[in-house]
């Protein structure tokens, strides 16, 4: 396994923190993205055992959540959970932007959400945490309205947030290069998986080589650009349930890890 490759929690859906603490043992990973929702009620208790683990943080995602739904205020008291989690396991954060009131068009729901953001973004950095968007999949609006990097680089400039790059989600946008180059700093984890064309989007992520998204060249531009963070799988689907999280997580890593030797990362 290549040092810069981390898997999510995401690549196993259906087990618990347990299971998956359990395989990252059993296959030497040492860096791994958790989920706030698999963590449960025990939140506390799943810290320790991450911690116990002696695994690399690559990321902690936000459950997606409504932002615009309440004050400024309330946008805080969203994400702090997801922020004080970050800080106990040393690692960045992420949340999506949220499902917009239906009434809002997107630039409106921008222009709300950039204010509302500052309580946050103040706290995340009191608790030296990388607070993060994610552009999510526009086959997935419910979860926020943000889906394009750059949408995303723009919201990062307005507000001082960082990002979680899901190539899943970009690798079809104009001037990526550029993207990259001018706001590699801004990266605080770079997300893979890929897709095949004809497929839904939605919900559906291959095994990286196993579709038709470039990811060698993608690999090629961000560490060209600096990049110099990790790679988190992260897939799901049903090609992932029918073959197992076992093989995939293999399959997955072991691509990752043979792709970055070879572009000497």
């Amino acid at each position: 396994m290549h040092p810069r490759v981390s898997v999510s929690q995401l690549c196993s859906q259906k087990w618990s923190l347990d299971q998956d603490l359990a395989f990252y043992a059993a296959e030497n990973i040492t860096s791994a993205g958790f989920y706030m929702a698999k963590l449960g009620g025990d939140l506390e208790g799943g810290i320790r055992k991450i911690r116990a683990a002696g695994l690399r943080v690559s990321s902690v995602p936000m459950k997606p959540a409504p932002l615009l739904d309440g004050d400024t205020g309330s946008v805080l008291d969203k994400l702090r959970p997801v922020i004080d989690t970050a800080a106990a396991l040393n690692g960045p954060c992420y949340f999506t932007s949220g499902r917009p009131p239906s009434a809002l068009s997107t630039d409106e729901a921008y222009d709300a959400l950039v204010p509302r953001l500052a309580p946050a973004v103040a706290y995340a950095r009191s608790r030296a945490v990388r607070l993060c968007i994610e552009h999510n999949n526009a086959a997935t609006r419910e979860n926020g309205f943000i889906h394009s990097l750059a949408d995303a680089v723009d919201l990062a400039k307005d507000t001082g947030v960082d990002i979680c790059v899901e190539l899943q989600n970009c690798w079809i946008e104009r001037n990526l290069p550029r993207l990259f180059k001018q706001n590699v700093d801004r990266f605080a984890v770079v997300q893979v998986s890929d897709y095949r064309i004809g497929e839904t989007t939605r919900f559906n992520r291959r095994v990286p080589g196993d579709g038709d998204i470039p990811l060698e060249r993608l690999f090629g531009m961000l560490l060209e650009a600096g990049y110099t963070g990790l790679f988190e799988l992260e897939t799901l689907g049903t090609g992932i349930e029918e073959e197992g999280y076992p093989d995939t997580i293999r399959r997955g890593v072991a691509w990752v890890s043979e792709v970055l030797e070879r572009l000497g990362a």
